[in-house]
C-alpha cells in the first residue's frame, strides 16, 4: 500500500484515469458521513437535555440514544454517498454502463 496518494493517483493515471475524482468524491463522503454523526449526535442530545424534564430516562440512555440516531443518520448518508461515487467510478470507466454497445460473437 501507498502512503503518498500523489504517487498513488499518478501510477493509476494511465489504467484508470477517474481514479483521482473517484478518491476525491469518495474522502468527501467520509468526511460527510463524519461530520453527519457528530451533527446527528450533537443535535439530539442537547435536544433531549432541552426537554429532559418529560423524558423518563436517565444520562446515560441520552448517550445511548444520542449514539443510536447519530450511527443511522451517518450511515445512511455514508452509504448514499459512496454508492454515488461507486456509479460514477463504474460510468468513468465505461464497463458498466448499460449505454455500452456489446456485440456478441
Amino acid at each position: 500500500m501507498m502512503n503518498n496518494i500523489r504517487q498513488l493517483k499518478e501510477s493509476q493515471r494511465e489504467a484508470h484515469p477517474g481514479f483521482s475524482s473517484y478518491l476525491e468524491c469518495m474522502t468527501r463522503s467520509l468526511f460527510t458521513g463524519l461530520s453527519a454523526f457528530v451533527l446527528a449526535f450533537s443535535g439530539t442530545y442537547f435536544g433531549q437535555k432541552l426537554v429532559a424534564q418529560r423524558l423518563p430516562y436517565t444520562q446515560k440512555t441520552y448517550i445511548l440514544v444520542s449514539s443510536a440516531v447519530a450511527a443511522a443518520a451517518s450511515y445512511k448518508i455514508t452509504s448514499d454517498r459512496t454508492n454515488a461515487c461507486q456509479a460514477a467510478w463504474m460510468a468513468a470507466e465505461d464497463k458498466h454502463t448499460a449505454l455500452k454497445d456489446t456485440k456478441i460473437e
